[in-house]
């Protein structure tokens, strides 16, 4: 990814040469899912510019999402509910959910189509927000609008990308549960540092560097987990994991 001049982001890669944006880990693990002979779903696709960017590399690749903001009509999408896609069963060979069930109310119900969906042995591959992390965690206790407010002055974030949160899946713990049929393939801890804004370099990079310390890394704000679906499984989740 491009590196801003700023001198405060400079003197961060100096201290951390090896740090590596959340979305520069994903793609590279996205690309390396991706083969000519596999069908991919995005769902919760947002703009569909996955689809866009990383189509090309799969035999077949589609992007769902309910809303229609999409950067260009002639990418292949699907407006669809993600509790009720009409496709058929055992369909997708990779499954990616980008920033996406920690926006999901009803765990697991809102996950069983996309189990459905999923061919046996298919990968489901998820990005998302670590409930463990406080920096995660205490943005929770504040209310949405002064959530908005803050994503919009400091992340450069539109109002129409911002969506009420739920974390009803955002622990490791909680994914493993909810997917128990599946295999876990790799569980990554990613911590994003907002460059190049200075003040939160400066403050989520002395939390970067905190969880460099062994044993804390648990406590990164993204995890990045891949799933594999079993031959003999039940097409569910475990219902008793949203108790």
């Amino acid at each position: 990814m491009a590196r801003d001049s700023n001198s405060i982001e400079k003197l961060f890669y100096k201290i951390h040469p090896r740090y590596r944006h959340r979305y520069e880990i994903y793609n590279e693990l996205l690309c390396n899912n991706l083969t000519k002979d596999i069908a991919w779903l995005d769902i919760g696709c947002g703009r569909n510019e996955y689809v866009a960017d990383f189509g090309h590399r799969a035999g077949t690749a589609l992007g769902i999402d309910k809303l229609t903001n999409r950067e260009s009509a002639d990418v292949p999408f699907l407006q669809a509910d993600l509790r009720n896609i009409p496709l058929p069963s055992n369909y997708a060979d990779l499954i990616t959910l980008r920033m996406v069930v920690e926006h999901l109310e009803r765990i697991p119900e809102d996950l069983s189509d996309i189990v459905r969906l999923l061919k046996p042995d298919g990968r489901l591959l998820l990005l998302t927000t670590n409930v463990l992390s406080p920096v995660v965690f205490l943005p929770r206790l504040l209310p949405f609008a002064l959530k908005t407010w803050l994503i919009q002055k400091y992340f450069d974030v539109s109002s129409e990308d911002i969506f009420p949160t739920y974390h009803k899946l955002n622990s490791p713990g909680k994914m493993i549960r909810v997917f128990s049929d599946m295999k876990l393939i790799s569980l990554e801890y990613i911590e994003q540092v907002p460059l190049p804004n200075p003040l939160l370099t400066l403050l989520f990079g002395l939390w970067y560097s905190f969880t460099n310390i062994p044993g804390l890394r648990y406590f990164r704000s993204n995890l990045l987990a891949v799933f594999q679906k079993q031959e003999l499984s039940t097409d569910r989740v475990r219902k008793d994991a949203s108790n």
